[in-house]
């Protein structure tokens, strides 16, 4: 297959982007600066040039962009498909001859009116100067409908009139509006009009704006007469000849009577037998698609070149860690699912899974219950084993308060008497440092006179302390944000931070130099 490098594609800009990169390089590769006082040929030759240049830059851009993009009919096939489905075929075309039309320049002058030329206006002298000094293909448009307000013979007189600025360059006579009225249905001194026109040598050719019948071919016409007409002018030039001068044509002659047929390769040779024989073409998918429709399915498997044919379409296995995945499925799997579903389906229609649960007995009953306190202890001692089992900061035992009923509790618990134990050694005060102060033994008091705060919280916090109401806080805040934004933004430390860093630090940017005594940067 063929190797083609898409990417160096020149991009197409927009218009105006096309525009401006135009203009931008005019500036940038011709002179920009012009005086008043200069000579008028050199005034002019600096706009010419100006013009010229633009006009060479918009003609290389439109040609190298043509050239670039490939043609579908030369590149491969792969690739000519492959660009018809990202973007059509014909929508390709249609967009490159509209560049390549874009080289062609198309004037569109004022109405010239009717009358002497001292009488004209600036807008209509404009038009004739434009019809005068350019080198282009004139379009004269004619009103066969009359509808515009003026006769045919008043047109053509128009056209006498004007007609010497048409020296010397290709002239076309449109007949308009042959939608409504064409030259066959005029009368036979109108029909003379145009017969006089085409026998002086000026094509006639009707068009029809409305429904673009003949646009296509004026446009057409005047394309390939200007530029025959261009080509003319060239030859006739002074310069033709240093041009000619470098082309060589070679004319080979015979050196002898030895035949020299031209070299066909056989492949070619039996095409053109295939060719002559006229057999079927191959239809390829695209012509399959557009022949089907909708019920075109791409079936890519009848291509495939196999030693035995009926194997094309066999399922391809499917292998996981060196298993075959159809070895552990079973085939008739769907089939005995639909049995066991049609067999659900049966008992549940009888009634099967309708009949009441046995009423449970007493005994049942608190068996049950008692299962369900089992599983509750459960439970509370898997949370009572986690709460042991939690590292934290511990407590020494001797720091601990304990109570004597929970100590005396204890003790039952273990199968010790704890009857009449006023005296024992727990229970007389412990005169230690390390031991926890008996509470206080509660008296009867009279009730407090007043309540009073602690001054925690009857003092107002520093930051509203001086502000009437909540707006004022809130206002305060915000001036506070306003007043740090310029410190955050340059990084400082806070309000007190007046530090001034050194931007050129001596250590890093001094040393030696070549040229004289300095030993600074």
């Amino acid at each position: 297959m063929a190797h083609y490098n898409f990417k160096k594609i020149t991009v197409v800009p927009s218009a105006k982007d096309f525009i401006d990169l135009t203009l931008s390089k005019t500036q940038r590769k011709t002179p920009t600066v012009i005086h008043k006082h200069y000579q008028i040929h050199r005034i002019r030759h600096f706009y010419m040039r100006k013009v010229k240049f633009t006009q060479q830059n918009y003609h290389d851009r439109l040609s190298q962009i043509l050239t670039d993009f490939p043609k579908l009919d030369d590149i491969h096939p792969f690739y000519a498909d492959l660009m018809n489905i990202l973007y059509d075929k014909d929508h390709y075309k249609l967009a490159l001859g509209q560049i390549n039309i874009a080289k062609n320049l198309v004037v569109d002058t004022p109405g010239i009116l009717d009358h002497p030329l001292e009488d004209r206006n600036t807008i209509e002298m404009q038009a004739i100067t434009a019809l005068a000094h350019l080198r282009a293909a004139v379009l004269y448009v004619m009103d066969l409908s009359e509808q515009c307000g003026h006769g045919l013979k008043e047109q053509v007189e128009l056209f006498q009139n004007i007609r010497p600025l048409f020296v010397n360059k290709p002239l076309i006579v449109v007949a308009n509006k042959c939608d409504v009225r064409r030259i066959a249905e005029l009368s036979e001194d109108d029909q003379k009009i145009f017969i006089d026109l085409k026998a002086e040598g000026f094509p006639v050719i009707e068009t029809s704006t409305l429904t673009e019948e003949g646009v296509i071919q004026v446009k057409t016409e005047a394309c390939d007469r200007l530029l025959a007409h261009r080509v003319e002018t060239k030859m006739k030039g002074n310069k033709v000849n240093e041009v000619l001068n470098r082309l060589h044509l070679a004319l080979p002659n015979k050196r002898d009577d030895k035949e020299r047929p031209p070299f066909i390769p056989e492949g070619v040779v039996a095409r053109r037998k295939r060719m002559e024989v006229e057999e079927p073409k191959k239809k390829r998918e695209r012509d399959l698609e557009l022949e089907m429709g909708d019920d075109y399915i791409l079936d890519l498997q009848k291509y495939w070149d196999l030693m035995n044919s009926s194997e094309k379409y066999d399922k391809i296995p499917e292998i996981w860690e060196g298993h075959n995945v159809a070895d552990y499925i079973d085939p008739a799997i769907m089939k005995k699912l639909e049995e066991l579903e049609k067999e659900e389906e049966l008992k549940t229609a009888a009634g099967e899974y309708d009949s009441e649960s046995e009423s449970e007995d007493e005994e049942m009953m608190e068996i049950r219950e008692l299962a369900k306190q089992i599983r509750e202890k459960k439970k509370l001692k898997i949370l009572q084993s986690k709460e042991k089992n939690t590292q934290g900061p511990r407590m020494p035992r001797t720091a601990k308060k304990v109570q004597r009923s929970d100590l005396e509790n204890e003790m039952r618990g273990l199968g010790i008497d704890m009857d009449n134990k006023e005296d024992a050694h727990y229970a007389v005060q412990a005169r230690r440092s390390r031991s926890v102060t008996r509470k206080r033994k509660r008296e009867e008091s009279l009730p407090p006179s007043s309540i009073s705060r602690s001054r925690s919280c009857s003092r107002t916090p520093r930051d509203v302390s001086g502000l009437r109401d909540v707006k004022m806080v809130k206002k305060a805040k915000t001036m506070m944000k306003n007043a740090q934004k310029k410190m955050n933004r340059l990084g400082k430390k806070g309000e007190a931070d007046r530090h001034v860093f050194d931007m050129k630090p001596k250590h890093l940017l001094s040393g030696k130099r070549k040229a004289g005594k300095k030993d600074r940067r």
